[in-house]
């Protein structure tokens, strides 16, 4: 039985209404690589403390008044809850130093990610998270957000832009009868339809809209903002730590300094956040000058749209950065790995996605690729296990 075949079974096992469902069309040949990244056990508790130390620094009162403004002019505020189901996306340099690529509020794979170690019977990088955690998370984000419970069961939409056209389609369905499992009436919903016959009281939000902002968008954002529904993620949450202005910000020296972070918390995140520059408005010699170890990337998009390494970078590209919505990020090269195929021995890159919630960390996959990006078509690449020894 082949990898994608086990998973699938392990997927109707554990949610017996998938049975219906056609998951062999829905997951792809290469989501699961047939390897794992063996890793030291030190980098868990690295990663747990490059995360606590950033949720630490989300919940400082300065820190938070430092964008009320920028919030307001976007057109919300706090609204109390977090971001279930986030991530930290590193890459490990030589010196087995996690280095950040991105934080991602609405990040996939965490549901899959569980049912992967499964299938392959590997034991949970974090080995107390459940699914009960997750439904304890949603609880808490409701509580966060000031809300009480209801007569009858918890009403809950899954939504993103054309559910059932996305790649991950698969994991909305897992979701969807997982939350059913904890008694809640859970449906997956086009953001565009949400309200329309169903009025949820929870919104998982996978769209990637993340400040609201298409015309599109206002009903939900309208809701949002009045606090009918609670949204996890949000763009609030987005915000405070999933724009890529804030990696812009956070390698200014002083700036975890003047939020009053520990010594322990700066050193920490100092290691972790690579050196970023504004492309609208840092000094062009100087990024040009620096381009072969950057690497960039515009702020609000999502996997690998528009990105450019820089020392492939032609000065007519680089002009065309120049006033852009675009980060200028210090390379940091993903690790790499010989590993033995059918074909021979290959050369592959991986990244590591560190699912959390609040300060905590949770989960732990690896995502193997070859070429500039991870893609999820590399022949023997996909979502794998990290084993810590």
């Amino acid at each position: 039985m082949s990898l994608k075949d086990k998973f699938i079974a392990q997927l109707k096992k554990s949610f017996p209404g998938l049975n219906n469902e056609p998951l062999d069309n829905l997951i792809a040949d290469n989501l699961l690589s047939p390897f794992q990244i063996e890793l030291p056990q030190a980098v868990l508790p690295q990663a747990q403390q490059i995360i606590s130390s950033f949720f630490n620094l989300r919940e400082k009162k300065s820190y938070q008044q430092h964008y009320l403004e920028l919030a307001a002019l976007k057109g919300f505020k706090d609204p109390g809850n977090k971001s279930i189901m986030m991530s930290y996306d590193f890459h490990l340099d030589e010196n087995q130093q996690l280095k950040l690529i991105e934080v991602n509020t609405n990040a996939s794979f965490l549901a899959l990610g569980h049912e992967m170690y499964k299938t392959l019977e590997l034991p949970l990088p974090v080995p107390d998270f459940s699914w009960d955690e997750v439904r304890r998370d949603i609880l808490t984000e409701l509580t966060l957000q000031g809300k009480t419970s209801t007569p009858g069961p918890l009403k809950v939409a899954i939504t993103d832009e054309a559910p059932s056209e996305q790649r991950l389609f698969a994991e909305f369905l897992v979701y969807n009868e997982l939350f059913k499992s904890f008694g809640w009436d859970s449906r997956i919903v086009d953001y565009r339809d949400l309200f329309k016959s169903f009025d949820p009281q929870f919104i998982y939000n996978r769209y990637t809209d993340f400040f609201l902002s298409e015309d599109s968008s206002q009903v939900l954002k309208n809701k949002f903002v009045s606090g009918d529904v609670c949204l996890s993620p949000n763009p609030y949450e987005y915000l405070l730590l999933a724009d890529k202005q804030r990696l812009i910000e956070w390698s200014q020296p002083g700036f975890f300094e003047s939020h009053g972070l520990s010594e322990t918390e700066i050193q920490t995140l100092r290691k972790a956040v690579p050196a970023s520059y504004d492309m609208g408005t840092a000094n062009t010699e100087e990024v040009w000058s620096q381009r072969k170890n950057l690497f960039f990337k515009p702020k609000n998009a999502y996997g690998s749209k528009q990105s450019y390494k820089g020392q492939s970078v032609s000065r007519k590209t680089f002009d065309t950065l120049l006033n852009s919505d675009i980060i200028a990020m210090e390379y940091i090269p993903a690790p790499e790995v010989l590993l033995q195929t059918p074909e021979g021995e290959q050369k592959f890159k991986y990244d590591l996605r560190c699912y959390a919630y609040q300060g905590r960390l949770q989960l732990v996959v690896a995502r193997i690729y070859q070429g500039q990006v991870t893609n999820l078509r590399t022949p023997y690449g996909g979502f794998a296990a990290a084993v810590f020894k």
